[in-house]
Formats: structure tokens, C-alpha cells, sequence
């Protein structure tokens, strides 16, 4: 049964917001006992294909999984293997100039616009003691970049690393100073001017260097973003 709504999900036959049959329906159409179609649908819960709402008017209904949702599965992987924050960074370096290079290549000026609009977010947040603010802004930067450089599949895993790297950030609590959020601020202004200019080598470039200046931060940190209990 999983893999069938799965499949119907995948097609599009299925779509977010939908609500499945009652279980007896359910295990009709399937020719399943009550046990295995909860079981089944535990396991589409876990991958986050369905939410099942208590209630009257609850039931299961089709979910689309998020790039939260997937990321956390795939920080837990980097842990287990011991990887090292540095490499993520080198993975988002190797990713995220060329799609810098196509947003100055193909960006519309609506696109430009609703960049810029996040640039302005980040900047007006960078003097705030507390970095949390500007963190979340700069991460949605860098979702606008992947969001508007035009090739979905590249854009879709970019953002699973930039996903894991904030998490990152959140569970360590480590903030840039305020002196580096200032400077991302204007490398950030300065990819703009680039982008308009559809100086597409320069903002490749530009990029990069802006990537080079975060990942120094990191070293050899691993990634650690599932924290040993304290059983005290």
C-alpha cells in the first residue's frame, strides 16, 4: 500500500491537501488488515508523503514533503559518516557560483527585484546584536538565488546543503559578528550591482569569494545537528 500511494503521490494522482478514503475503504481497496494499513501509513508520515489529523473531520491526508523534512535524514547520514562542515562547504562551493553565474545570465527584472528585496532584509538586520535575525535573513538570500537561477534540480540540492548548514548554526548557536554580517551585507549588495550587469563571469567569481570567506569559519567542525543525551 505504501508504495502505491507513493507512486500515485510521485504522478500527481495524489495531491497535497487530499484526504484518503476511511480505513475500512482503505483496506477494502487494498485487501489489508487494519494493522498493515497503519502501518503503511506511519511509514508515508515518516517520509512526510502523509499527516494523519486527529479529530471529527481528521483522517489521513496527502502531505508534500519539505526540504526541512528531507534535510534532517540527510544531516543524520553526513553525522554518521563523521563529515566535517568544511566539506559541506566545499560541496555549496562547487554549486552555488554556477548557479550565481545563471541568475546573471537569465534573471528577469522581477527576479532582480525579489533578490534584492532579500538583500535589503539581510542588511537592515546585520547591526542587531543578536545574529539569529540576520542568519535567517542571509539563508534566504541564498534560497532566492537557488530559487531564481532557472535549473530546479541544482537549485533543489543546493538548498538541502544551505538547509543543513542553518540547522548547523541554529543547534550550535554560533553567529557571525557583527562586523562580518556587515560585510556579507555589502557582498551581498555588490552580487546585486553584478547581476544587473549580467556580468555572469564577475558574479560566478564574486560568489565564490563571498562562499571562500564563510567557509573559513568552520575548520574541521563535524557535522552535528543530533546531540548526545544527557542521561544525568
Amino acid at each position: 500500500m505504501a508504495s502505491s500511494i507513493r507512486s500515485q503521490i510521485a504522478r500527481g494522482e495524489l495531491r497535497p491537501g487530499d484526504r484518503f478514503p476511511t480505513e475500512d475503504e482503505l483496506m477494502e481497496v487494498f485487501g489489508i488488515a487494519r494493522s498493515t494499513l497503519r502501518e503503511a501509513l506511519r511509514i508515508l508520515e515518516s517520509e512526510g508523503l502523509v499527516t494523519v489529523l486527529r479529530g471529527r473531520n481528521g483522517g489521513p491526508r496527502v502531505t508534500r514533503p519539505t526540504v526541512e523534512h528531507i534535510s534532517r535524514m540527510f544531516a543524520l547520514l553526513l553525522q554518521i559518516e563523521g563529515v566535517p562542515m568544511n566539506d559541506l562547504y566545499a560541496s555549496r562551493a562547487a554549486i552555488e557560483p554556477w548557479l550565481a553565474r545563471m541568475f546573471a545570465e537569465n534573471h528577469t527584472p522581477e527576479a532582480l527585484a525579489d533578490f534584492r528585496a532579500a538583500v535589503d532584509a539581510a542588511a537592515a538586520t546585520a547591526h542587531i546584536a543578536d545574529g539569529t535575525a540576520f542568519g535567517e535573513a542571509a539563508a534566504l538570500v541564498h534560497d532566492k538565488l537557488f530559487e531564481h537561477a532557472g535549473n530546479a534540480s541544482m537549485a533543489l540540492f543546493a538548498r538541502l546543503l544551505s538547509e543543513v548548514v542553518s540547522a548547523f548554526y541554529r543547534r550550535s548557536g554560533q553567529v557571525t559578528s557583527i562586523t562580518g554580517r556587515k560585510r556579507a551585507a555589502r557582498s551581498y549588495r555588490t552580487f546585486c550591482d553584478l547581476v544587473e550587469a549580467r556580468d555572469a563571469d564577475a558574479a560566478e567569481a564574486h560568489w565564490r569569494l563571498h562562499m571562500s570567506h564563510t567557509a573559513k569559519a568552520f575548520l574541521e567542525q563535524p557535522v552535528e545537528l543530533f546531540p548526545t543525551p544527557d542521561h544525568r
